[in-house]
């Protein structure tokens, strides 16, 4: 695969690069634009308003922004990352599953907490549930980069919550993904690019074309193809690596490279696809049929945890020195949606249908399962882990005049959803017990050995899983002026579950006085919820790992997320998952000086009750003993996930532009992003009798950690985009705020100071229809603080939660060809 990556990128720097875009937060004005006009069909389901307009903030982000953030366009996550403030995605973690289904989210909160929808309909998430940080707490969130970056024309982001208008998961907001919708022409474009340390190589090709339909209707394709290979940033391991020969140090130990861990950016290769139709059904008459659909392909290899000679997880018969597992998460992700809508008098009426399926095949290879002995097989199907969602909405709408300054804008709808969750276990070999025991001669002459496929998790067979549940949900929408320059809304929302989650009524009032031409007020206030995500209650799993204590591999350890409902949850005090509520209330200003200057300062502040996250790491003799007494296995770390806490959320969003007109030197778009962020937990939940009269907490400090102090506090983008055709050049600075890890006792705690990250692209336009573009991401090399915590292991050298990744630069080259 590198191979294929440095051949593309030499027909990358060879050929012409995609268009510039703007800094931050929306496509940057021309200087004779009107800022705030881009019409949005998110924060009112009554009528379509402009940014300007819209009683909650919002950021609208070009197809030109995204693609001008370089090396991040690569993925919509990264991407989206650089230009809006408030929105958070990890990107440093060595985690397996994080290095692709990187958790992403808003305000502080967790991807699951925010409504994905495409072309205003709800997107199905991915089939697995990431694990507890900052960002994550099990949840399977949406993958964004399931859709292809060529297809999207913008995308719309409602900073506000939004349950009462869109249903479960809008609590911190939404993001609405609008795709392409041109009826011709096209572009073709080819990017690539690598690290300063020579590494994690990327190589894409984006294709999109539009076709006229009859009726002036339109299909509009849409290809990526997207290449990236290893980046590791290991430590030195200090642990002994080799069996002592007769008592004596092996004399590899001073000469083996102990840059052991492999744990980073994945080598990915995806085939990302789509597309967008609309076709009236008469010249010149009111109904449309209208369908898109997205498929993803993709294969992602990751190294995982080393396993070492000097172990009971190592067969020699094998493998002849360090053992180096490899991940493979190979998975397939589509959604098809088909509509219609149209007029029926007064009433604009819309009637659709989609179902998304996201099918993840896990497994390892160069690994080995020793309990098998040496006839283990080296690779391993571990498990399937498939989400399935089918959603069905009917909406109407229409205006009464009521002697009001505006008519009032009614919005009435209904939705059924249908949800199913499959963990299926695949290689009996991945977890069985073959009883190998070390022969006489072996270091471990007579000891049993490790159980279970190394360097990954594996699925039991009581941990197999087959959810379903379903949803139905009724929602009214109004808005109105009762004097000019004053809009209300309110909205309400019922939806009722099947399963635990139950029935919930949520509603929302927003207001937007205009005091002045360029100056207005607004402000929200409105209850949510979020109801357990199916694999929060079904998903459970098995992980192996070792035990290091002064540098010597002192046991194996396995550690077990069970389900709330098994008998290990329920004997470790588990209870049925409840769903999460909110209450948000956000208020701030919005002015506009001049055409080509805004300015917009939102507040807010969300409170989350029965948050639901994973326990803390429950082990020891007690432990072993309530297992013990319920006849389940001893001898395992175990987790599970249950409302653990309460949090509230305080923070303040600025979002600035102006365009600047310099005459004959061209012109200047600069920008202003600021984010400031603080959770704190306002009640733990209480500890099950059964653990707190064993000293143990069931949400313990580190996990406390992960909410309170793993994400920066503030956030700050400034944007240049100068632009002198045939040249322009695109300036982007961001700074992120510290952020800290916490551990068991406050002695070890970690704390990594604030850093600034430079971007810089400069756009050659060739000709009208061709551009060629070069930059750097992170252009002066900036890494984390490294961790001063000690790891004989060598796999925490730096933050796992570093908010900028701990890669270093990357530069690149684009070309993209217009027709």
């Amino acid at each position: 695969m590198t191979r294929d990556i440095r051949h593309a990128l030499t027909i990358a720097l060879l050929g012409s690069a995609a268009w510039h875009g703007s800094a931050i937060a929306a496509d940057a004005p021309d200087t004779d634009a009107t800022a705030g006009a881009d019409i949005v069909v998110l924060g009112s389901r009554s009528a379509d308003r402009t940014v300007a307009q819209s009683t909650a903030p919002i950021d609208v982000v070009g197809n030109d922004a995204l693609v001008a953030t370089g090396g991040a366009a690569g993925q919509l996550r990264d991407a989206l990352s650089a230009l809006v403030p408030s929105f958070k995605v990890d990107t440093g973690s060595n985690a397996a599953y994080n290095t692709f289904g990187r958790p992403a989210g808003l305000r502080g909160l967790s991807g699951a907490h925010v409504l994905v929808l495409v072309n205003g309909k709800r997107r199905h998430p991915s089939s697995i549930p990431l694990p507890t940080t900052a960002q994550a707490s099990g949840a399977n969130a949406v993958d964004l980069d399931q859709i292809p970056m060529s297809a999207i024309d913008h995308v719309e982001i409602l900073r506000d919550g939004a349950a009462a208008q869109y249903g479960s998961d809008a609590v911190a907001g939404v993001i609405n993904i609008v795709l392409k919708s041109d009826a011709s022409g096209g572009s073709a474009t080819i990017y690539g690019g690598q690290r300063y340390e020579s590494d994690g190589e990327q190589a894409q090709i984006r294709l999109n074309h539009g076709f006229r339909l009859p009726n002036n209707g339109f299909l509009n394709l849409s290809a990526d193809y997207f290449l990236q290979d290893f980046a590791f940033r290991p430590g030195l391991a200090t642990v002994q690596i080799y069996p002592k020969i007769n008592g004596v140090a092996d004399p590899r130990e001073t000469t083996r490279d102990r840059h052991l861990t492999r744990g980073g950016l994945a080598r990915t290769r995806a085939l990302y696809t789509a597309y967008n139709a609309e076709l009236p059904l008469s010249e010149g008459g009111t109904t449309t049929l209208y369908s898109y659909g997205t498929l993803g392909i993709r294969n992602i290899k990751n190294g995982q945890t080393y396993r070492l000679p000097n172990s009971t997880s190592y067969i020699p018969e094998l493998y002849d020195d360090v053992i180096q597992p490899t991940g493979r998460f190979p998975d397939k992700d589509f959604q098809i949606l088909a509509g219609l809508k149209g007029k029926a008098g007064a009433w604009d009426w819309d009637v659709s249908s989609t179902f998304g399926r996201h099918h993840a095949d896990n497994g390892m290879e160069d690994t080995l399962n020793p309990s098998l002995g040496p006839d283990s097989p080296t690779r391993f199907d571990t498990f399937d882990a498939i989400f399935d969602q089918w959603t069905s909405n009917a909406d109407i709408r229409r205006g009464f005049d009521i002697g009001l300054a505006s008519p009032l804008n009614v919005a009435v709808g209904a939705e059924f959803r249908h949800e199913r969750c499959q963990t299926i276990v695949q290689d009996e070999a991945a977890y069985a017990n073959g009883g190998y025991i070390y022969p006489v001669g072996s270091p471990f002459a007579g000891q049993a050995a490790a159980i279970g496929a190394q360097g990954g998790i594996t699925i039991l067979p009581q941990d197999a899983a087959d959810l379903r549940r379903n949803n139905i949900s009724a929602y009214v929408d109004l808005s109105t002026q009762p004097l000019p320059g004053w809009d209300v809304g309110v909205a309400g929302r019922f939806e009722h579950y099947d399963d635990s989650a139950g029935d919930v009524v949520v509603g929302k009032f927003t207001t937007r006085v205009e005091l002045t031409p360029t100056l207005a007020l607004r402000g929200t206030v409105s209850n949510g919820f979020r109801a357990p995500s199916l694999t929060q209650q079904g998903f459970a799993s098995a992980a192996r790992g070792y035990s290091i204590v002064n540098g010597v591999i002192t046991g194996l350890t396995t550690t077990r997320t069970v389900k709330p409902d098994s008998a290990a949850g329920i004997a470790l005090g588990a209870k049925p998952l409840k769903p999460e509520k909110s209450v948000n209330l956000s208020g701030g200003l919005s002015f506009t000086p001049s055409p080509g200057a805004t300015l917009t300062v939102d507040g807010y502040a969300i409170w989350l009750k029965d948050r639901i996250s994973q326990t803390g790491q429950l082990s020891g003799a007690g432990v072993n003993a309530i297992l013990a007494a319920n006849g389940l296995e001893t001898g395992q770390i175990v987790n599970y996930y249950t409302n653990a806490i309460d949090t509230r959320t305080l923070g303040v969003d600025v979002v600035g532009q102006y365009a600047q007109n310099l005459g004959d030197y061209g012109k200047i778009n600069w920008s202003l992003g600021f984010n400031y962020n603080n959770t704190k937990i306002t009640d733990i939940a209480a500890t099950p009798t059964q653990l707190a009269s064993l000293g143990l907490t069931l949400f313990d400090r580190v996990a406390q950690g992960y909410i309170e102090v793993g994400n920066p506090r503030t956030k700050l983008i400034l944007g240049a985009l100068w632009d002198s055709d045939p040249i322009s050049i695109n300036l982007r600075l961001q700074r992120y705020g510290s952020v800290q890890l916490l551990t068991a006792g406050a002695v070890n705690d970690q704390h990594y100071g604030a850093r600034w990250i430079t971007d810089l692209e400069a756009t050659w336009h060739i000709t009208p229809k061709v551009d060629f573009a070069v930059g750097a991401n992170n252009l002066f090399d900036v890494y984390p603080e490294r961790s001063t915590i000690a790891d004989s292991s060598g796999s925490q050298y730096y933050a796992s939660n570093s908010p900028f990744g701990f890669y270093g630069g990357f530069y690149y080259a684009r070309a993209t060809w217009r027709f």
